[in-house]
């Protein structure tokens, strides 16, 4: 069947489909907005030697040579008889890479309160890739994956690359952001970066954490992940704009940028969309921002040339 991946997504619903999919038969899950395809039949495949084990290779997906990532290899349980029969090609981070799957089971619709934050459940206990858990039925889980761990991981540049010396024009001393962000890896940079220029960071691994603290006290900015556990980044955004406190700049700090997801920011009056990991661009925009500067729609997200059609997740 297809999905059209925005025909669910209604602006601040707090809703999230999963696509379901096994790996050395255990299940795991994918939000369906970082999916744009699935290859059954994978061609115009090469090899890359002395690469990273769970770097397979790369194939041409019409313009893009796409990387193809083991994932069983990567999560430490493949085995002799692990199948690889499915590509699950996702794009975040503004690049596409392709995820080796045994096979794509189903679509599940949660909301994000659904979502089991996978810090409450392991206590401390290492848990690195799993962000989350679903329970498509009462006798069944479905892992959350942390995909952007695993690409930083796999190309320690995205994180180096961005590491900045940013000198803005704006004394951020004093100033209080709120960073809501689920994954830790993405966490930990944001809260390094803002308190090095001066920022009184408070961070939440959810929407909901996130919410709860800016009930508390005042914020100079938010910077929100979108897809997080317990309340989404939207949500939170249309709570912020309904509250006592409704004009707070927000930054929307997002590995999707899926067509949708600009005309969304502007309905929610969110001032600024940024791709992660775009740590430039998103601390240029906190400093127009804290200046007192309006961004425009059209400077919502990175310029494109041309706004792509509407994506379609197909499942056998």
């Amino acid at each position: 069947m297809k999905l059209d991946a925005e025909s669910y997504l209604q602006t601040g619903s707090n809703e999230l489909r999963v696509l379901e999919y096994r790996v050395s038969g255990m299940s795991f899950g994918i939000n369906i907005l970082k999916v744009s395809k699935i290859v059954n039949d994978l061609v115009n495949f090469t090899r890359l030697p002395e690469s990273h084990s769970a770097v397979s290779g790369i194939f041409r997906d019409m313009e893009h040579v796409v990387p193809v990532i083991d994932l069983a290899e990567i999560l430490g349980i493949s085995s002799d008889v692990t199948r690889r029969e499915k590509l699950v090609v996702t794009e975040f981070f503004g690049m596409q890479c392709g995820f080796w799957v045994e096979r794509v089971d189903w679509i599940h619709h949660f909301l994000w309160e659904d979502v089991i934050d996978a810090e409450s459940v392991f206590y401390g206990i290492d848990h690195k890739y799993t962000i989350g858990i679903v329970k498509p039925t009462e006798d069944r889980m479905v892992q959350l994956l942390d995909y952007e761990t695993i690409l930083l991981d796999l190309s320690p540049h995205l994180q180096l690359g961005n590491v900045t010396s940013y000198e803005g024009t704006t004394d951020f001393t004093g100033k209080r952001v709120l960073v809501a962000e689920d994954s830790p890896a993405v966490r930990a940079m944001l809260v390094s970066e803002m308190t090095d220029l001066g920022f009184q960071v408070v961070d939440a691994s959810d929407g909901q954490l996130a919410w709860e603290q800016y009930q508390k006290q005042p914020f100079d900015l938010v910077i929100s992940d979108v897809e997080m556990p317990q309340m989404d980044g939207l949500a939170l955004t249309l709570k912020i704009r309904e509250s006592v406190s409704p004009d707070t700049p927000v930054i929307v700090y997002s590995s999707i940028g899926d067509v949708g997801m600009k005309n969304r920011a502007k309905f929610l009056k969110v001032d600024a969309h940024v791709t992660k990991l775009n740590i430039n661009r998103l601390l240029e925009t906190a400093d127009r921002l804290m200046r007192g500067e309006k961004i425009l729609q059209d400077e919502l997200d990175e310029p494109v040339a041309e706004e792509a059609p509407m994506q379609t997740v197909p499942v056998d």
